[in-house]
């Protein structure tokens, strides 16, 4: 049997689909998005939880978080932190990151001078232990 060119690339680009939906897959799966975000932030994977539910909560509309958070999966991981520009990548975390931490509260959690969830904060990030 001979292919056209026209099923070859069909066939190509269903096999690339295919593995792009196995390769991201995963991290739809137990806690591989938070453990990526906390090895991408450098935090805790509690604390990255506690990030995630922010922007979750943050991002109110139909398929919002989903959206946002599937960007800066691609924008972090092999292979979209290669093929991406660098301005998309740069404005997929930026977005992620300002509904993570929405407030200088949650930035005073990021960097670690409270201790805690980002939702029990409140002007106790102004004075030091």
């Amino acid at each position: 049997m001979r292919l056209t060119r026209r099923q070859a690339l069909g066939g190509g680009a269903a096999a690339l689909v295919g593995m792009v939906g196995v390769g991201y897959g995963r991290y739809a799966v137990g806690d591989e998005f938070e453990e990526h975000v906390a090895s991408t932030f450098g935090v805790s994977l509690d604390r990255a939880r506690s990030l995630i539910d922010t922007a979750r909560r943050g991002l109110t509309g139909r398929g919002e978080y989903e959206a946002v958070a599937a960007a800066f999966l691609a924008s972090t991981t092999f292979p979209g932190r290669h093929l991406l520009p660098r301005g998309t990548r740069e404005h997929a975390v930026r977005v992620f990151v300002n509904e993570a931490m929405p407030h200088s509260a949650t930035n005073l959690l990021y960097l670690g001078y409270v201790e805690g969830d980002v939702s029990d904060l409140r002007c106790r990030g102004l004075i030091r232990s």
